[in-house]
This record gives structure tokens, C-alpha cells and sequence, in this order.
């Protein structure tokens, strides 16, 4: 009987705290259709123009179905944070399955708790450090391979450059030189592959894959071409080690269980690394080269430590944490453009939020681009200022208002290889070239799975 006094109360309690709660804000959109022509023709301008008027916590449907902005930061941080287990990815992340499989991005609950523990003993730093060579080496490759360009003046397409580079380093950084005769089969199976899944994930419908229409065609042979490339060379690296990043993921070791990775998780997690681990490093670079173009005094700081520090030498792993500046300038470029703009979470139970209510269910966005150029936490938010990251700015500042790898238990596992990555990319191209914006080069944003230019990042190169 006290136990049912007890569950009645409970009952009662959160009755009455749902009943207080008071409603969310938000535009009453169109008849019907809701916001989907502003999410359509400007998803961006859309979010930060309901963040200006409604504040930090919005509601707006899509068709009838209602949404939730959040760009408060102190909400922020009870969504990915402190009460993580309640926002997973859900539904927002069906689309990649497709491609990804289970990869570690897409999973929630005690799998996801098991695949962070296994995989995270190869992201630190020492298992980093030990990668660079064979990064510097491919990104060396790839750079002196714009000389003739830069000779005879021609342009070319930055965006198109970094995605190429930065594909090519993970998989030399995945397979170390297992897949000499492959990289451009692989890339380019890639490339369809997430090509594809990025249209279908944009579709109101698409048809079956089984269903033989030209879209499906080319997916599913480059999906094949992945996984005919792929599950040998786990085979390969069980047999034969090469201290590659793919060797690093398949010795590992569940602590608790003592279990590593089947093929097939493996599988998964080396097609997620690829896109998470080039997509989102190429459109950073893509931006930062962009804007060293327009603030030619950032530029010449950057040079000036860069040859303090290196002398003309080649970046070792080492000389990364001397390069200070530069890493300001990345976290910079990654505040105006952060690769993941926009992250996306599902409710699964009934929560008050400082006295809203969030139902069961309800889709929430929460995207770094509008909270990074929101005036109530940064000043002249437009303006590129690496110094905003001087340690007394950093201490001074509230921690969530900076989020470009996600927060919380999901933070990117990534990350510190995609920070080093950016910064052996900006001190070998620095060394090498003068890099201009093509004048009078449109600029503009296409939000798909990253951050990306409309128009592409039409560039000139000045050898030095």
C-alpha cells in the first residue's frame, strides 16, 4: 500500500509539472506546409532568424509535425550533456544506415557505450602522434602537385582540392600503403556512395534500392566496390599489422568483456571514419583558406609563426602545440564555419526543460552555427578575430557557447585528429603558396551533410 501512495504521488507531482509548464515560442509558419518554404530556400537564415525573435528555446512545424530550435546554451548542455540518455540520434540518423551501417555516429544506448570504449583508445594522442608521418607525406604529395598550376596562374576549386586531400590522408591514415592500387577506386565509390546518401536523406520518397532506376545503379555497385575493398583488408590486417589506424581499431579491447570488433562492426565504423574523418576536416580547410584571403593580417601572423617555429621544416606531431596561433585560427574558422552546423536529437520520454515541456518524440535541432554567431555571447559575432580564443577570453566565456565537435559524452571521437589534420594542412600550404580568393568569387552556404560554399571556393596560387 505505501508503494502505491508513493507511485500515486509521483503521479500527482508530475501531473502538476506538466500542467505548470508554459508554452514555447515559435512563428506560426504557413497553412499546411508550416516553415517547409523557409527550410527549403534558406535553412540557415531560417534558424537564425527564429533565434533573433523567439529567443534560445523555439517551436515551428514542418507540415504538421512540430520541431524544437535550441540554441541556449545552458539547454545546450541538458540536451547533449547532462541528460544525454534522454536525446538520442533516433530517427534524425536513419538515412545514413544506408551507407554507414551502425557506425559509431548513429547508435545510442549501451551499444554505443560499447563501441565509444572499444574505439577510443585509438583517437589519443600517442596513437595520433604515431599517424603524422604518414599524413604529412600525403598532404605533401597533394600540395606540391598544385606547382604547375600556381606557375601558370590558373585557379582551382578549393573545396574540390580539400576534399580530394583530405580523403586521400584518411585512407593512407586507415590502410597505410595496403590500398596503393585502390585509392582511386575507393575514393571514388566513396564519393558516389555518400553522394547518394545525402540526396536520398533530402527525399520526401525515394524508391527501394532494389528497385534497378540510375541512382540506385550507381549506389549499389559503389557500395559494393566499398565492401569488396574493405572486409578483405580487415582480413588482411587481422593477419598481417601495419600499425595503421584500421590496426589500432581492431586490437582493441572491450575492458569489460575483453571482446574487439567483429568484421562487420568493423566495416561500419571504417566507412563512417572516412566520411566524419575527411568531409568535415576538407569544408574547415575550405573556409580557413577562405578567410585568410580577406584578412591578410591574420595571414601574415600565421606565416610569421609558422616560420619561427618550423625554420621550412616539415611539421612534426611535436611542433603542433607550438603552433598556437594557428590553432586559434582554426577555432575561429570553426565558430563562423563549423563543419556539423547542426546537430539533431529525439526526445524519448516527457521532460520539462526550465519550465518547458518536451514530449516524447519531439525532434529537436541544435546547430553550432547560429549559437557561434549569436551577439548575446559574442561580440561583433560576423567578424573573424582568432584572439577570441586567447585563454582569458576562453576562461571568461560560458564553455557552451562553443560547441563545433558536439558536447558531452558524444563529443566527436575524432576530433584531435581532425585538428591536427587542419593544422599539418595550414603549415605545409603556408610554406608553399600564397593562396587568393578569385575576384569577385561568389560566397555563399550549401548546409547538406557539412557546411559547404553554393558556388564552390574558386582560389589562385602564388608559389613562395
Amino acid at each position: 500500500m505505501k508503494c502505491q501512495s508513493f507511485a500515486f504521488i509521483n503521479t500527482l507531482e508530475y501531473n502538476q509539472r506538466m500542467a505548470d509548464t508554459k508554452p514555447i515560442p515559435g512563428p506560426r509558419g504557413r497553412p499546411v506546409v508550416g516553415m517547409i518554404p523557409e527550410m527549403a530556400s534558406d535553412m540557415l537564415s531560417m534558424f537564425t532568424n527564429i533565434n533573433n525573435e523567439f529567443g534560445g528555446i523555439a517551436q515551428f512545424k514542418l507540415f504538421s509535425k512540430p520541431y524544437l530550435l535550441i540554441t541556449d546554451p545552458a539547454y545546450v548542455k541538458h540536451i547533449l550533456q547532462d541528460n544525454y540518455r534522454n536525446y538520442i540520434r533516433g530517427r534524425s540518423v536513419e538515412t545514413g544506415r544506408v551507407l554507414l551501417g551502425n557506425g559509431l555516429p548513429l547508435i545510442d544506448g549501451d551499444f554505443w557505450l560499447r563501441e565509444r570504449r572499444l574505439m577510443q583508445p585509438a583517437f589519443h594522442r600517442q596513437r595520433i602522434a604515431s599517424l603524422t608521418e604518414t599524413m604529412s607525406a600525403t598532404i605533401a604529395t597533394h600540395l606540391d602537385g598544385w606547382r604547375a598550376k600556381a606557375s601558370e596562374g590558373q585557379s582551382l576549386d578549393m573545396e574540390e582540392e580539400m576534399t580530394q586531400l583530405t580523403l586521400a590522408v584518411i585512407i593512407q591514415a586507415m590502410f597505410s600503403t595496403r590500398v596503393t592500387d585502390q585509392v582511386k577506386a575507393l575514393g571514388e565509390a566513396f564519393k558516389v556512395a555518400s553522394s547518394f546518401m545525402l540526396w536520398r536523406s533530402q527525399q520526401m520518397w525515394a524508391p527501394p534500392l532494389w528497385v534497378p532506376v540510375p541512382k540506385n545503379k550507381a549506389y549499389n555497385n559503389a557500395l559494393k566496390t566499398l565492401n569488396e575493398t574493405v572486409y578483405p583488408l580487415v582480413t588482411a590486417a587481422r593477419k598481417n599489422p601495419r600499425n595503421d589506424l584500421l590496426d589500432m581499431l581492431l586490437e582493441m579491447r572491450d575492458e569489460q568483456t575483453g571482446e574487439g570488433m567483429t568484421d562487420e562492426q568493423a566495416r561500419d565504423e571504417v566507412v563512417t571514419i572516412f566520411f566524419a574523418g575527411h568531409e568535415t576536416t576538407a569544408m574547415a580547410m575550405t573556409w580557413m583558406f577562405y578567410l585568410l584571403s580577406q584578412h591578410p593580417e591574420v595571414e601574415e601572423r600565421l606565416r610569421a609563426e609558422i616560420s619561427t617555429v618550423l625554420d621550412g621544416r616539415t611539421p612534426t606531431f611535436t611542433d603542433l602545440p607550438k603552433l598556437t596561433y594557428s590553432q586559434k585560427v582554426i577555432q575561429e574558422t570553426l565558430r563562423l564555419y563549423p563543419s556539423a552546423y547542426l546537430f539533431a536529437r529525439e526526445a524519448i520520454s516527457d521532460q520539462v526543460l526550465d519550465g518547458y515541456r518536451i514530449p516524447a518524440g519531439t525532434m529537436i535541432f541544435l546547430t553550432p552555427f547560429v549559437t557561434h554567431r549569436d551577439a548575446k555571447y559574442w561580440p561583433n559575432p560576423e567578424t573573424f578575430d582568432p584572439e577570441r580564443f586567447n585563454a582569458e577570453q576562453v576562461a571568461a566565456r560560458n564553455p557552451n557557447v562553443y560547441y563545433p565537435f558536439g558536447e558531452g559524452p558524444h563529443l566527436c571521437i575524432g576530433n584531435n585528429l581532425a585538428q591536427t589534420e587542419m593544422q599539418m594542412i595550414l603549415a605545409l600550404a603556408l610554406q608553399r603558396y600564397k593562396i587568393s580568393l578569385v575576384p569577385g568569387h561568389p560566397i555563399g552556404f550549401r548546409p547538406e551533410a557539412t557546411l559547404r560554399p553554393k558556388h564552390g571556393m574558386r582560389m589562385t596560387l602564388q608559389n613562395l
